[in-house]
């Protein structure tokens, strides 16, 4: 929030690019989790009961804390473990923390609206493109500096090529299985975004988004 401010002081339109709706969400309607910052230790021992329990223990844990967090966190393990977190800091449930105090902006939000086999080539072709720049490499380094790392905290792929470095999956394999995972979730942001009346969905197309931008000013400079 205070970037954003500091750059329409100094006049000028901040615009803000992404697809993980639920940062965009917190920024939006002013979600305040500042009472509960990561905690490195207690997220540890989450992990680790992820490792020995399963994640059903702990989606099993959260729903009995928080039905709602537990709805919103669809067994993802990272959101499971930051709602079990904010619990134990708070000692209230995850859905409370969230006080709303949304900031003084008037926005634009803009989804683009690209065909879903389009979607599903470009990604397939992201995919390919990481492997040619040298994506196997990082991951070996990264294997190298932190032999412990959980490589699922990296995202998507990192898991699979980590696979592949140990023999245990193809570079195909882990290819295709690193497409798979982010075409599911590409559709999963598709449907949470689609759930939110305020984006107004455009084609991928630069000057017709960056009218909807100028329009967007002019009725906030207007009101």
């Amino acid at each position: 929030m205070d970037a954003v401010a500091d750059i329409d002081r100094g006049g000028r339109l901040p615009v803000l690019q992404g697809g993980t709706g639920l940062y965009l969400r917190a920024l939006l309607d002013g979600w305040n989790l500042a009472d509960a910052p990561p905690n490195p230790g207690l997220r540890a021992a989450l992990e680790q009961r992820l490792e020995l329990e399963g994640v059903e223990a702990l989606d099993a844990e959260l729903q009995r804390i928080d039905p709602a967090s537990a709805q919103r966190a669809q067994r993802n393990v990272r959101r499971m473990i930051r709602a079990l977190e904010i619990h134990a800091v708070t000692g209230r449930p995850p859905s409370e923390a969230r006080a709303s105090d949304p900031p003084p902006w008037s926005t634009t939000i803009i989804g683009l609206d690209v065909p879903l086999a389009e979607l599903d080539q470009r990604i397939g072709a992201r995919v390919i493109q990481m492997i040619d720049a040298g994506w196997v490499d990082e991951v070996g380094r990264i294997r190298q500096a932190f032999p412990a790392a959980d490589l699922r905290r990296l995202g998507h792929g990192y898991p699979e090529l980590g696979a592949y470095l140990d023999g245990r999956l193809s570079l195909a394999d882990a290819r295709d299985s690193t497409v798979r995972q982010v075409r599911q979730y590409a559709r999963r942001q598709l449907t949470w975004f689609r759930a939110d009346r305020r984006v107004q969905w455009l084609a991928a197309d630069l000057e017709m988004i960056v009218e909807r931008l100028r329009v967007g000013m002019m009725t906030a400079e207007a009101s």
